[in-house]
């Protein structure tokens, strides 16, 4: 792993963006904004199916006009995550926490998608609720995570 991140510095990618003063600070800036974004919009995903916001509308519509804000911000996410990553492998590749953030992520895109299916079909039960409370537990956590990657 060494090796792999040594390489990752030297290439070209790495050297500009650490050695362009806004760079990095503008990378984290996007990279915070979309999970922002991303949370917001989960929640409203999540506060429908537990039936405390959005009643005029269907958690079939919620989730219609919400999860594709989900997702581009996921992708986001991971652009502006993998160039955070090109520009300093060391600090993240060799961090515990940075494989539980992305743990994280992965547990609550699973539940994510579970929860709009069941928006979908308009069969939402109390395993979805709960399924929509411990994905904004992961979103959360996912924010601590990382946050304290920058610590640790």
């Amino acid at each position: 792993m060494n090796a792999f991140t040594d390489w990752l510095t030297s290439t070209a990618l790495s050297q500009a963006i650490q050695t362009t003063s806004w760079a990095i600070p503008g990378i984290q800036s996007i990279h915070i904004i979309c999970l922002a974004i991303l949370f917001i919009s989960a929640l409203m995903v999540a506060m429908r199916v537990l039936g405390r916001s959005w009643h005029e509308q269907s958690a079939g519509e919620v989730s219609s006009k919400f999860l594709p804000v989900v997702w581009t911000c996921l992708g986001l996410l991971l652009f502006t995550g993998a160039l955070l990553i090109v520009a300093e492998p060391g600090r993240t590749l060799f961090n515990t926490v940075f494989y539980l953030k992305v743990t994280f992520i992965v547990l609550a895109v699973v539940l994510t998608l579970v929860v709009r299916g069941a928006s979908q079909r308009g069969t939402i039960g109390g395993a979805h609720r709960a399924m929509a409370v411990v994905s904004m537990l992961l979103w959360a956590c996912t924010i601590v995570a990382g946050r304290y990657i920058a610590y640790n």
